[in-house]
This record gives structure tokens, C-alpha cells and sequence, in this order.
């Protein structure tokens, strides 16, 4: 399926819930060059009498580090309307924060519009194209360290369940969840009968990025710490099973990044860590502690940085435009190949 229909299925998709929760009817209008190459298409809302027309801009998956650049995107076409499969309660925050519109799949919105004002959550979606809309178990908590593990190891979706389940450190049943999951999504393709491989891998990637930042990461927060010595962290020894992550990993792997905000992963206790670095625990600090959820068989690590994948995703996380640029080196140095195949 080509983007402009995919952009249209997903505007349809979310015009249909909205109507279905509201009676508001809306309308999609195609791409078409009197709107410009910035943006998608338009939307005709019909709402109390009035007929409110947004510029659209479409994204399958709207990510943090996009924000920036909708931002710019508002003030050249307003007003702004973003349109996304899903849409989680920070990205959402961030959006109203900065006066933005927003609708997803399910028909959950937050529409501004002169004085008018709608702002819809916590349904779910009625109409999906097919039928009821389900929850992709391949993205919950658990699912997402399975998705992680495959990326990973792409050979490991031939394992057993019991030694995948190992790989990636999640219960069993887990597996059967998340395999299914991958499957109904078009993720895995037969070769034969012995043999599945990952399909779309690049789109899959983009999928896990937006689950590991609004789902995963944020459950394995420890805390926030102040590190008194910035000048010198790489002559720190971190405990065994201590890794940098985010912006000092980066900077140890590429050399292109100068950090200002540190990150460490660990599989040890946070005493350890924090005696080691003589941390201060404090709100908003410049360093982050987060749970290690990989086992070392499912990772590349030299055991000094977070695996390339992961040092990517939480660059990106950040928003930061020197970060996002860092990884774009990353990327193309270390990952491309496995993803751009």
C-alpha cells in the first residue's frame, strides 16, 4: 500500500470513530497541490453549524523527536490538525502544550479552532476498516522486550518458545502472545515449513521505537541523580552490570556527541551505582538511572554501553536535535544494514 492511501485509511479511520462517539462528521480531502508539499491533505469538520477546515499532517507512528519540526509545520499551515494511529498521554500533553490539534484512530481528540474547543479521551476505537480494533500484544511491556530480542537476533525467531522466552527474559506465555501478534501484523514470513524470518523490519523498528518510549522505558525509571563530575565520567568505573546509555554511550561510540544529560542502565542495585559515581539523588537531575530489561545473551554489548539499538531509540527520545543527529550516525554506521535490507 502506498503512503498517500495509507494516509488516507488512517484519516478515514479516525474521521469514522469521531463520528461514531460525537455525530460530528468529518471529511478527508486528498493530497492535491493547492496545499502545498508540507502537508498531507486537509480535513471539513462539520461541528454545531460551523464548518472548520484544518491542513493535516498523517503519521502512522508520531514519535517525540517529530515534535519540533510540527511545531515549525503549525506555524507555516494553521490551523494544524495531526492525524495518527495512536497517540500516547505525553505526546498528547506536548501537542495541547503547543496549541496543536490532534486526532488518532480511535477517535480520542483534542480540537482547537477559534473559540471552539473539543477535547475527547479515553474511548475506543469502533471502526478499524476491518472491524473492532484490538490491542497489538506485541507492544505491551512484556511483548515490546520480545520485539527487542528479535531485533536483535533476527535468527532467534526460529528458537523454540521456551529459549526465546530465555533470550528475552519474559515468562513463556508470553511468547505465544507475542509471536501471534507479529503475525497478524505481517510482521514474520514463511520461507518454509521450518522456517520464519522478520518481514518488514524497518517499519517494525519504527513500531518498537514508539512502544519503548511511551511504554517500556518509562516503567524501568530508578531515578533522578546529579553527578558532580561531568568533566570526568569516563574515567568512572561503573559497577558489573552498570551500563552507559543515551548521550554518554553515543559520545563513547561515535565520539560525536559531547554530553549534557547521562544515562545508565543497570542490573544492580542503585546503591552500587550511586556510591560509585557519588550521586546525589535530585528531582530532575543531570543523570537517570533506568532498569537494564535485556538479558547479555540478547545484546551486543561490550558491557560498557547499551546496545546500538538501544543507545538510538533513547537519543531520539530526547527530542534534542544535536542527539537526533547522533543518531542518524548510528544508524547508518551500525544498524542500517540490518534494517535497510
Amino acid at each position: 500500500m502506498n503512503n498517500m492511501l495509507r494516509e488516507q485509511e488512517i484519516a478515514e479511520q479516525a474521521l469514522a470513530n469521531l463520528k461514531a462517539h460525537t455525530g460530528i462528521e468529518g471529511k478527508w480531502l486528498k493530497e492535491d497541490s493547492q496545499f502545498g508539499k508540507g502537508i498531507d491533505g486537509e480535513v471539513l469538520l462539520h461541528l454545531n453549524g460551523n464548518q472548520l477546515r484544518f491542513k493535516v499532517e498523517v503519521k502512522r507512528e508520531f514519535r517525540e523527536y517529530q515534535m519540533n519540526s510540527l511545531v515549525e509545520q503549525a506555524a507555516r499551515y494553521s490551523p494544524l490538525l495531526l492525524i495518527s494511529d495512536r497517540l500516547y498521554p505525553a505526546q498528547k500533553a506536548g501537542l495541547r502544550e503547543h496549541r496543536i490539534s490532534y486526532l488518532d484512530a480511535a477517535g480520542n481528540s483534542y480540537i482547537s479552532h477559534g473559540d471552539i474547543l473539543l477535547w475527547i479521551e479515553g474511548q475506543k476505537g469502533v471502526y478499524n476498516g476491518i472491524g473492532v480494533v484490538r490491542t497489538n500484544r506485541a507492544f505491551t511491556k512484556a511483548g515490546l522486550k520480545v520485539v527487542f530480542a528479535l531485533l536483535q537476533n533476527p535468527d532467534a525467531i526460529n528458537y523454540s518458545y521456551r529459549d526465546l522466552a530465555s533470550l528475552a527474559g519474559v515468562a513463556l506465555g508470553t511468547i505465544n502472545e507475542a509471536m501471534t501478534a507479529l503475525k497478524e501484523a505481517g510482521y514474520l514470513l514463511r520461507v518454509n515449513k521450518n522456517r520464519l524470518v522478520l518481514d518488514n523490519k524497518k517499519q517494525l523498528l519504527e513500531h518498537w521505537l514508539v512502544g519503548y518510549g511511551n511504554v517500556l522505558k518509562p516503567s524501568l525509571l530508578v531515578g533522578d541523580y546529579q553527578m558532580r563530575d561531568t568533566i570526568n565520567w569516563k574515567r568512572a568505573s561503573l559497577p558489573q552490570g552498570a551500563l552507559w546509555g543515551g548521550e554518554p554511550a553515543a559520545d563513547l561510540v561515535t565520539g560525536h556527541l559531547s554530553p549534557e544529560q547521562w544515562t545508565i542502565y543497570i542490573g544492580v542495585g542503585k546503591s552500587e551505582v550511586a556510591k560509585a559515581l557519588h550521586l546525589i539523588p535530585k528531582q530532575g537531575g543531570n543523570l537517570r538511572l533506568f532498569k537494564k530489561f535485556w538479558t547479555d545473551a540478547a545484546s551486543d554489548t561490550q558491557h560498557i554501553t547499551t546496545p546500538d539499538l538501544i543507545t538510538y531509540a533513547d537519543l531520539l527520545l530526547t527530542g534534542d536535535q544535536r542527539c537526533i543527529e547522533t543518531a542518524t550516525l548510528i544508524y547508518q554506521q551500525k544498524l542500517s544494514n540490518t534494517f535497510d535490507i
